[in-house]
């Protein structure tokens, strides 16, 4: 039987050398079944389980659809894991790469196919559907799948930031041509570099409005995109109703566009944002394989996945994240809005030392948050670390090999959260355009939502630039990154805390390795 969380990574020992920290049990699995993963029994950093109240079954005839995760990329093992879902009268599409199906079907169908019971549950403050129970398949199917995303969890939450008090950049916010002058993105666009030829994933929420992107574009004088939107999961959510124009996808977009304005950007988004659906997301992103970057500016404090009983949607976003970086693509994701603490929303505890996932994957780049203020002239005045950047250490996640040499980690054993910042604040804010129509069409948004996907627009220009010079796509760009420590490619921000760890010199966990001097880093990667 193979650990939950332990499956090609050999990470098995680690983690039960902090069985305090992190408890994954396995419970007992009937005879002739195999479980694919088992995570009911999580307990993670001393969070006390929180009180459910069930509120029955669900409609056996309504949709559902999920994702399985295959052990091996051969067409002979996927179209033998399609056909068993058939038989139940399901549709199973087989991903181009052979690793992974998407399954559409019933509540009723699912339950039958995977030998689990579906129930709808209030944990906190959250009503969700989740399995009773992992899922459990014949012998012959089960030693074939890695994970699903059957269970359907909670809504992710996003890690956008609106101002709360007086607002000490540009009333707008920080425009393109700010952030160029504060973070030296000037001297690359002169040379020619803006991200043209790359393309840079988002994953999200919801959907955009294009008028707001164009309003965006026009305001400060940038080249029209066109942002390709692929609808995951179809485009109505569990009610039928289709999603509107959210915050955080606009957000993403133009953090993109206004950092590599010569990019091609494609906007992934589900309809209901649950944490399943992010796990079939991640799998149309490794599924289409083109990108440079991704970057996700959601997330959930890693217990919560054990409180709610969901953990299998955590285990099955790292699968699909691994699937990501096999596709040499950069995972960036957003560190988190409350600093060192991990507000539940499943137990409403408070003050809670935790980090936010996927931002705790070791196949992934964590971006944290600043504060930064400019001169009369537009250039940096000075910067320090915001108070809301998410930093600490997971209590599931192992210390991957770029960091595991790292001065001034907080945590030898388990990844470090963040790698590296950008600004964050929402008091000093970056510019976005949403809801035109209403006033004022442009405002400062704040948040680690605007720090990842502008890592993710800086990776596209470090790319181009290598295009350039007639090299390959960097590759290990975590490593590139962490090789760079205590050089000029990052301004170093030692002053400031998140709550419980604070900003000092070198690596530290609420600014990671620092902010980019961004003509410094491209010409350091080339």
């Amino acid at each position: 039987m193979t650990h939950p969380l332990g499956v090609s990574r050999a990470w098995t020992s680690v983690i039960a050398s902090v069985i305090a920290l992190s408890v994954l049990a396995l419970t007992a699995i009937p005879a002739g079944a195999t479980a694919v993963t088992q995570s009911k029994g999580i307990a993670q950093k001393g969070r006390p389980a929180a009180a459910v109240q069930h509120l029955g079954g669900v409609n056996s005839a309504q949709r559902h659809e999920f994702s399985v995760i295959l052990k091996t990329k051969t067409r002979a093992d996927a179209e033998l894991v399609a056909a068993y879902f058939k038989r139940f009268g399901m549709l199973a599409r087989i991903a181009s790469n052979n690793r992974s199906l998407h399954v559409t079907g019933t509540f009723g169908s699912s339950a039958a196919a995977a030998n689990v019971r579906f129930e709808r549950v209030k944990i906190g403050s959250e009503s969700f559907t989740r399995t009773t129970s992992s899922p459990q398949f014949p012998p012959q199917i089960g030693s074939r799948i890695a994970a699903t995303s059957i269970s359907p969890g909670v809504r992710m939450r996003s890690l956008a930031v609106r101002p709360q008090f007086l607002v000490a950049g540009p009333q707008t916010g920080y425009g393109p041509g700010d952030f160029a002058r504060i973070y030296d993105i000037l001297p690359v666009y002169a040379s020619g570099i803006n991200g043209r030829g790359t393309t840079v994933d988002i994953a999200a929420c919801n959907n955009i409005d294009p008028k707001d992107i164009r309003f965006f574009e026009d305001f400060y004088g940038l080249p029209h995109t066109i942002v390709h939107v692929i609808h995951v999961d179809g485009t109505t959510d569990q009610f039928g109703n289709v999603p509107p124009s959210d915050l955080e996808p606009t957000n993403d977009v133009e953090r993109v566009i206004a950092t590599a304005p010569g990019a091609t950007v494609n906007l992934y988004v589900v309809p209901d944002c649950f944490t399943s659906q992010f796990v079939d997301m991640f799998e149309q992103i490794a599924d289409d394989g083109h990108a440079v970057s991704m970057s996700v500016s959601y997330g959930l404090p890693e217990a919560d996945y054990a409180v709610f009983g969901i953990a299998e949607d955590l285990f099955g976003q790292s699968k699909a994240l691994e699937e990501i970086q096999d596709e040499n693509i950069t995972s960036f994701a957003a560190s988190g809005d409350n600093g060192s603490w991990g507000d539940s929303l499943a137990t409403g505890l408070v003050n809670i030392l935790d980090v936010s996932y996927p931002a705790s994957d070791p196949t992934v780049l964590s971006v944290g948050g600043t504060t930064v203020e400019q001169t009369l002239l537009g250039t940096r005045l000075f910067e320090y670390a915001w108070g809301g950047s998410g930093g600490g250490y997971s209590g599931i996640f192992p210390i991957p090999p770029w960091q595991s040499h790292t001065p001034g980690v907080a945590s030898g054993l388990f990844k470090n959260v963040p790698d590296v910042a950008f600004d964050a604040d929402p008091n000093t804010g970056a510019a976005v355009a949403w809801i035109v129509s209403l006033p004022p069409p442009i405002f400062p948004v704040g948040g680690t939502s605007i720090s990842s996907p502008t890592w993710a627009a800086i990776l596209a220009l470090v790319n181009q630039n290598r295009r350039s010079r007639h090299s390959t796509d960097l590759t290990n760009v975590p490593r590139a990154l962490y090789a760079l420590q205590g050089t000029s490619a990052y301004y170093d921000i030692t002053v400031g805390a998140n709550g419980y760890f604070r900003a000092k010199p070198g690596y530290d966990n609420v600014t990671g390795l620092g902010v980019p001097n961004v003509a410094k880093l491209v010409k350091a990667l080339q």
